[in-house]
């Protein structure tokens, strides 16, 4: 068994502050949609990343275990809250993962291997949400010899998953 902790501190007004074992405090406040100031995390922003990064967090696991090599990633997420009968909810998280590989073998095994479809069991975060999380994924091979450039050779994985 886990666990997580943290400490919340109210700051005045529609903000707090976030703490976590030895990590840096983070404020914290209303979003300012809803009458909270610019310039600091929501709840529902870090809602949003928490999903998202977790997803990321355990396709790096998969690509550790089977020896996977990646050249360069990123993800964007987006939560949709919507008002319901319940109140205010979230209806829907979309995740977009982007990766680069080095070569046609490696994306491969990213699909032979069905990564998506095991991140989106094995993510515990995205895994406990009542809202579906739709996943897109898409990987890009590296053209030989420049680094960072990127040939048009794409694979694209989409699903939805969740609630």
């Amino acid at each position: 068994m886990h666990i997580f902790e943290t400490a919340i501190v109210w700051q005045g007004g529609k903000e707090c502050r976030v703490m976590a074992r030895e990590n840096p405090a983070l404020g914290v406040a209303t979003p300012p949609a809803f009458g909270g100031p610019e310039g600091t995390w929501s709840p529902e922003e870090l809602f949003v990343a928490s999903a998202g990064s977790c997803l990321l967090s355990t396709f790096f696991y998969f690509t550790e275990r089977f020896s996977i090599v990646v050249i360069e990633c990123s993800s964007a997420s987006k939560g949709t809250m919507e008002k319901t009968s319940q109140g205010l909810r979230f209806t829907g998280m979309d995740v977009s993962i982007m990766i680069t590989v080095p070569d046609e073998e490696a994306a491969g095994k990213v699909k032979a291997l069905r990564l998506k479809e095991k991140i989106e069991k094995y993510c515990p975060v995205s895994a406990s949400l009542a809202c579906p999380v739709r996943i897109a994924f898409d990987v890009t091979i590296a053209r030989q010899g420049e680094a960072g450039a990127r040939d048009s050779s794409r694979i694209e994985i989409r699903s939805d998953s969740g609630g």
